[in-house]
């Protein structure tokens, strides 16, 4: 007769089995994910009981929670894991193709010509060191985590040119002590790695508030920028202008549209940004593309009729 096995054993094996073999960051990530979601739903289950349609209500509940579907797919995988360490075939529980939470793809909101222009002149004119992180957004489509990591040793101005090498994330802290929240600075991957030019506006703030050392934008002395200061920063702005609410992801997104309608070509905005791949940016960005080749199809054509 086969021993029963629960998951929070199955959760002591896989952790001797991964912590020493995951990057720190992640491990830390998947362990929140496990002793906060998948440890408590299924702790009096046997593993060898867990049925598809248990899984489907896990997940279910867990979207009525508002977990998102990144996280709710991460689970899945992390559950899968865990069965296999028990040595349970994970194809007849639907693990290996069935079960999939179909991740919607973010909207594209970029700024509208208007508020492209009041942004300019506030950029330009502020003079202020707080709005330093919009402008790397806004002007060359970095990512937040990204401005956030920027040391001074990553900006070459003789070169004008800055590295992208590292990024912040908060991430849950499950210690009972300490704080809920942790910044962790970490690698970006070799494919999100480049270096960059650095455009006339944001060169002329550097040079405003150049320092030998330390992160680029203004903190506590030697700890982490935080990205969600500096998302309530760019609210502030945009209530203050009496604009409409704007995402560190809406400057990026903006900034990429512009290079486009501008003549780059997507294999270029792919290294600008970052992108582990050309198709991940032509797929979030080609009917900008489409758009501006349609219209001169039908100049084109309307010429000759």
């Amino acid at each position: 007769m086969t021993d029963i096995i629960y998951i929070n054993d199955c959760y002591e094996l896989w952790k001797q089995m991964n912590q020493t073999n995951l990057n720190p960051l992640t491990f830390r990530r998947y362990t929140n994910l496990l002793e906060t979601h998948l440890l408590p739903y299924f702790e009096y289950t046997a593993m060898q009981s867990i049925t598809e349609k248990d899984i489907h209500t896990f997940l279910k509940q867990k979207q009525e929670e508002g977990l998102a579907e990144v996280s709710r797919n991460m689970l899945i995988t992390l559950l899968k894991k865990l069965i296999q360490t028990a040595g349970i075939d994970t194809v007849a529980l639907g693990l290996e193709h069935t079960i999939h939470v179909k991740q919607q793809k973010r909207s594209i909101e970029i700024l509208n010509y208007e508020e492209q222009l009041l942004l300019d002149e506030i950029l330009t004119d502020s003079g202020q060191v707080k709005y330093l992180g919009i402008c790397f957004a806004y002007k060359m489509g970095l990512a937040i985590g990204e401005i956030c990591a920027l040391s001074w040793s990553d900006i070459n101005l003789k070169k004008e040119v800055v590295s992208i090498r590292n990024t912040v994330q908060r991430i849950q802290n499950t210690e009972e002590e300490g704080k809920k929240t942790l910044l962790v600075k970490m690698e970006l991957p070799s494919a999100a790695q480049r270096e960059l030019p650095i455009p006339k506006t944001v060169f002329e703030q550097l040079l405003l508030y150049k320092k030998s050392d330390g992160y680029v934008l203004e903190g506590k002395e030697g700890k982490l920028p935080d990205p969600r200061r500096e998302q309530m920063r760019l609210e502030k702005l945009f209530q203050k202008k009496e604009m409409k609410g704007c995402s560190f992801h809406s400057l990026r997104d903006t900034f990429a549209v512009k290079c486009l309608r501008a003549g780059m070509s997507m294999e270029d905005l792919s290294y600008v940004l970052g992108h582990s791949s050309v198709t991940v940016t032509s797929e979030r960005y080609q009917k900008f593309l489409e758009r501006k080749e349609n219209q001169m199809v039908l100049k084109r054509i309307m010429e000759m009729v």
